[in-house]
């Protein structure tokens, strides 16, 4: 992957911001509107397209404050769990707080991933920006 591409994908939003929020999700128009509301609430956003930039960017970085991880990760036949799963054999990162969200799994499947460590799970189609933004809050505080 060429410098200028790799840049374009490490996107960090208002530097001042306390919070980093990682999100691995390969849906462009999720991303932009979830990126501008996730800054406009105060919170820095780093994107990764597939688990293999998510690896890439993460080795450059400081760890941030918490992993949004989409489930399904389109024609790459990856997907967020099998990060999940990476993330907790890295010591430096295997205590952040991770969320998992997917539009097609059903609300039991989401939640055998809370039994498996994830920090908490949302579907895209039946959660409210509020009740995110009220878990982040009282998860980052």
């Amino acid at each position: 992957m060429g410098l200028i591409k790799y840049l374009s994908h490490l996107i960090l939003i208002f530097m001042d911001k306390e919070h980093t929020i990682f999100l691995l999700e390969d849906d462009d128009a999720f991303l932009i509107v979830f990126k501008r509301w996730l800054a406009e609430n105060g919170f820095r956003v780093v994107i990764a397209r597939s688990v293999i930039e998510a690896k890439t960017i993460l080795a450059t970085m400081t760890p941030p404050s918490l992993f949004w991880l989409d489930y399904y990760l389109g024609e790459k036949k990856e997907n967020g769990m099998e990060f999940f799963h990476w993330l907790k054999t890295q010591p430096e990162l295997a205590a952040i707080p991770t969320f998992m969200v997917s539009i097609t799994m059903d609300i039991k499947k989401l939640k055998e991933f809370e039994a498996e460590g994830i920090t908490k799970t949302f579907s895209k189609a039946n959660t409210n920006k509020e009740e995110i933004l009220a878990v982040l809050k009282e998860i980052l505080k």
